[in-house]
């Protein structure tokens, strides 16, 4: 895993490193080498132009126009924030270090507060850095719609003006960045929609910042390999077995979907719990699931009860549909269960629908996992769809603090949440925006819980998203199916 920081825990760091010691001049002049070593190797100098304004962003590119004119004799910054009475920089409406490497600014950088981009090779943006929170409007705005329209290289420093670090969220309107160099760690608004689309390639550069310690973490392919180890010798009970209540009539393949990833998951036993009407298909389609089949008129609480007392791990939900049948299904599950539970689709559909199921799940003891995709999550919370979008990481940590369970928010970037993690996920592609997928995932998570893994939605969001870049691999992101991912786990995972 990578360090992943919100604007504040950023700020925090950067205050005690000060505090222990390192002055804030020290930090931004770290900041601005690492930034024009990049700058230097990758972007054509000849005739650059910093964009600076008024913040510690701003004082950041300054200092990279001052070392630059030390080396080249000349540089070029346009100053965007507040001006005086006569059209100059305003240094009192400076912050501090913005001031400070504005007055150490020697005779060879030219200052103008007009924008012109006649002749320049490549440009630095060091508008707003991570703190912004309000529209981009005005001059600057103007200023930036005219640097997207020239298509200049764009080096940003630590995020492109105009893009949330904490959301991703595009504040009116955003620099369009060839590439990003960020401060000491990654924040969110890198890798989340819609602000990722105007990173650029993201490096960090280590200025000296201690980040230890932050709740939230980037995954790597490399996380995998924390999942348990398989001994050598095992047989079928070793590694759990997984109760799938998923699938109804004339929607069958959504427990099928998640039996399946059970089984390459690594599950040594699945049992589908589904109706008498799809009996030939599962036997068909699957022939080494356990079957325990009900009517769907009358449901037998004792048959269900047996199955679940023979599971590890169950995964419900997926294809059920919305009935009574399944909401008495789901407040079973919830009042007898005692193993780890994943909870998907249609049951987080009459969760949110009864508040005597949301208690249920909430007295829940066991591990739960809760997968729901953005439309799920806003019948869950009563907040809209777009709301949602624009607010991934704490939506899921609030709904994980409220059902005392991990959330697993499905989008472009899906976020996992409890209440001590925050994981994001950059892997997998469009190609997986079909139906099936989520069925595939909860059948992975419940796998990985009933072999014994307390990581298991960890584990099995970044095992789905790396079978869904592999399926794309093999077939492509256009007509990719569900079934492509979980024939391409074996190629993942350890």
């Amino acid at each position: 895993m990578t360090v992943i920081l919100s604007a504040s825990e950023m700020k925090r760091a950067d205050a005690e490193a000060i505090a222990s010691g390192t002055p804030s001049r020290t930090l931004m002049e770290r900041a601005a080498r690492a930034a024009l070593e990049i700058f230097f190797a990758e972007f054509d100098t000849t005739d650059p132009l910093f964009l600076c304004g008024n913040g510690n962003n701003g004082g950041d590119g300054l200092a990279m126009a001052r070392f630059l004119c030390e080396i080249v004799g000349r540089a070029r910054v346009c100053y965007l924030g507040p001006t005086d009475g006569r059209g100059r920089p305003d240094i009192a409406r400076m912050s501090e270090e913005c001031a400070r490497q504005y007055d150490l600014l020697p005779a060879g950088v030219q200052v103008s507060t007009a924008l012109d981009l006649s002749g320049t090779s490549a440009v630095v943006d060091a508008i707003f850095g991570i703190g912004l929170t309000r529209a981009v409007e005005g001059k600057i705005a103007e200023a930036i719609e005219a640097l997207n329209r020239k298509k200049l290289p764009v080096l940003s420093l630590d995020i492109p003006s105009g893009v949330c670090a904490d959301t991703g969220r595009v504040m009116g309107i955003a620099v369009r960045a060839t590439k990003t160099v960020t401060m000491s760690a990654y924040k969110y608004g890198h890798f989340l929609f819609p602000g990722t689309l105007c990173c650029g390639e993201v490096t960090v550069a280590d200025i000296g910042i201690p980040v230890g310690g932050a709740k939230g973490a980037l995954l790597e392919r490399s996380d995998l390999d924390t999942l348990p180890r398989r001994p050598e010798r095992a047989h079928k009970g070793t590694f759990g077995r997984v109760l799938v209540i998923g699938g109804s009539v004339g929607m069958s393949g959504a427990g099928y979907l998640a039996a399946k990833a059970a089984y390459r998951a690594g599950a040594g036993l699945v049992e589908i719990f589904a109706p008498n009407e799809n009996r030939i298909i599962y036997q068909t389609q699957l022939p080494e699931a356990l079957l325990t089949l009900y009517d769907p008129e009358a449901l037998d609480g004792a048959l269900l009860e047996s199955a679940i007392a023979r599971a590890d791990a169950i995964a419900i939900g997926m294809g059920l549909g919305r009935s009574p049948l399944t909401k008495a299904i789901v407040e079973q599950v919830l009042a007898t269960a005692t193993v780890p539970l994943v909870v998907d689709a249609d049951a987080l559909n009459e969760i949110a629908a009864s508040q005597d199921l949301m208690r249920l799940l909430q007295l829940y003891a066991a591990p739960k996992c809760l997968t729901p995709h953005l439309g799920e999550m806003s019948r869950l919370c009563g907040r809209s769809v777009g709301e949602i979008s624009m607010q991934l990481t704490s939506v899921a940590a609030d709904a994980a603090a409220l059902f005392e369970a991990c959330v697993v928010l499905k989008d472009a970037r899906t976020v996992i949440a409890d209440k001590e993690h925050l994981y994001l996920n950059r892997y997998g592609n469009n190609g997986m925006a079909t139906g099936g997928c989520g069925d595939v995932l909860a059948g992975i998570i419940a796998a990985f819980y009933a072999a014994g893994d307390t990581d298991a939605p960890m584990h099995g969001v970044l095992a789905h998203a790396l079978a869904g870049d592999a399926a794309k691999k093999n077939w492509g992101s256009h007509g990719l199916m569900a079934s492509d991912l979980v024939d391409s786990l074996s190629q993942v995972l350890p």
